[in-house]
């Protein structure tokens, strides 16, 4: 892909509106995001080499590109040059672009370039657009409760109750962590109000003789244990900091889960997939059963319309077979120089990359997106077929450019092959005329010095002879090839 500039540059750094964006952003599309905007117009972009010089991996730097394009902070443009060439361009936006911006962009391609005939934008794939709504809901069901916090307790506050001043009033201190005996309102005992550490702390004698962890002196009538903390477990006359009680349990917590919903007709379409790709009688890989229940119950969010079951099973062996993916899953294919028998490193081939490998690493996931890939800017295409009958409208159009594209093709081909043969006639005939010059030449040359000439006056009298000849014999003239392979033929 090569970057382009959604905007004139206006500054260097990330818009502050774009940093705070945390429910279309992440930390590492944010990352991704700022990697884009610092490198300038014109800058081939490989998510593999981001990814490898930051330390992410393929899935990571994927995510990142899919977060993007669903906000809007990327526009892919899939663009058909000349030669019927296809490339993909990327524009940069912070703030994201607007629906104008975008129609400018592809406006913008067109001018820049006369030969493009199609400029179309890349949508995000239905699996960004889920991973960045399941995303967001995680956010909101995050958000921290508003609670309301307990006054702490104040050394020193002379407690919350009745105070007999002798004047009937009471006071009220909010922040007293002391309350008072309502038997007798001049004895003070602690209660367990927030702790600060979690534990009872040391506190000398109170004005009628007991210490502030509750145990009465010899000479009161009270009972220790009625003034103490021994509920806490530790001993109240030792005086000694008491253990912190543990609120939660240490261990996991168990969540329960349901049963993965199944849509009418599932079972049709798992008894119909490869068993190279799921062995019957066993569980599907979550994504392959997410794709299954979308296409047979619909996806508004994702636009994909429902389907009965039989055009899912259709569409599943038209992916499967049609692209040959048995083979290609094989541990023997080799799709590239990096192959081995335990996989492969290299980039997968797609758009982006037509040269990556084409050798499929895991079945279960390539045929969940492969059944869920629509080539067709129409969401209810099946290859060619509308589901809700007839054809469609945009694969007639694009078979027929395609059919197009072969006839010049071929016509280039015929052309070249007819410039070939000509040319070879052609070398051929002024190979002859080059054999029969010097047969004359030579026959010339050994008559004329068995006569005794030789030296200056030989080579006059067999330039004079051979100027003649040439008149008589004129060389061929070989034609101008109009090119010398199928491109060059094309272009002419």
């Amino acid at each position: 892909m090569r970057k382009r500039s959604g905007r004139p540059p206006r500054f260097a750094q990330v818009p502050n509106e774009t940093v705070d964006d945390s429910p279309n952003l992440d930390l590492t599309a944010l990352g991704l995001l700022t990697v884009f905007l610092r490198h300038k117009d014109g800058w081939d972009i490989t998510l593999a080499d981001i990814g490898a010089q930051y330390g992410y991996g393929e899935d990571a730097m994927a995510k990142a590109i899919g977060m993007l394009q669903v906000a809007r902070y990327v526009v892919k443009v899939r663009v058909m040059g000349a030669g019927n060439q296809w490339r993909t361009e990327m524009a940069v936006y912070a703030p994201p672009a607007t629906d104008v911006e975008v129609d400018e962009l592809l406006a913008a391609i067109r001018e820049e370039d006369p030969a493009v005939r199609r400029a179309e934008v890349i949508e995000p794939t239905a699996t960004a657009i889920k991973k960045v709504a399941a995303r967001r809901k995680k956010l909101a069901e995050a958000q921290p409760r508003k609670r309301s916090r307990k006054a702490s307790p104040t050394p020193g506050n002379p407690g919350v109750g009745k105070r007999d001043d002798g004047t009937g009033s009471s006071q009220v201190s909010p922040d007293s962590g002391v309350s008072r005996d309502p038997e007798n309102p001049r004895v003070s005992k602690n209660t367990v109000g927030e702790k600060t550490m979690g534990e009872d702390k040391d506190a000398g004698p109170d004005a009628v003789g007991k210490t502030a962890g509750g145990c009465a002196r010899a000479d009161e009538s009270d009972s220790a244990a009625d003034e103490s903390d021994q509920a806490e477990g530790g001993s109240a006359a030792s005086g000694t900091k008491l253990p912190t009680q543990r609120k939660t349990s240490p261990r996991t917590a168990t969540t329960k889960t349901r049963p993965r919903k199944e849509s009418p007709g599932f079972e049709t379409v798992r008894a119909a997939i490869p068993a190279a790709a799921a062995r019957p009688g066993t569980k599907l890989f979550p994504g392959l059963h997410r794709a299954i229940n979308d296409l047979l119950d619909g996806n508004a969010a994702a636009g994909i319309p429902r389907r009965t079951p039989e055009q899912v099973v259709a569409r599943i062996n038209r992916r499967w077979y049609g692209e040959n993916a048995e083979d290609r899953a094989a541990a023997d294919y080799r799709g590239c120089d990096r192959c081995t028998a335990s996989g492969c490193t290299a980039p997968r081939r797609n758009l982006e990359n037509p040269e990556g490998c084409d050798r499929i690493k895991n079945r279960n996931s390539w045929l969940a997106a492969a059944i869920l890939a629509q080539d067709c800017p129409d969401p209810g295409c099946e290859d060619g077929q509308l589901i809700d009958g007839g054809d469609c409208r945009n694969c007639r159009e694009r078979a027929e450019e395609r059919r197009e594209v072969e006839r010049g093709i071929a016509a280039a081909r015929a052309l070249l092959e007819a410039d070939t043969e000509a040319l070879t006639t052609a070398q051929a005939a002024v190979a002859e005329w080059e054999e029969a010059r010097a047969a004359e030449e030579g026959r010339l040359r050994a008559e004329l010095g068995r006569a005794g000439m030789y030296g200056a006056m030989l080579d006059h009298r067999i330039g004079q002879h051979m100027a003649g000849w040439r008149d008589r014999n004129p060389r061929p003239a070989a034609p101008a090839a109009r090119g010398t392979n199928e491109r060059q033929a094309v272009d002419a």
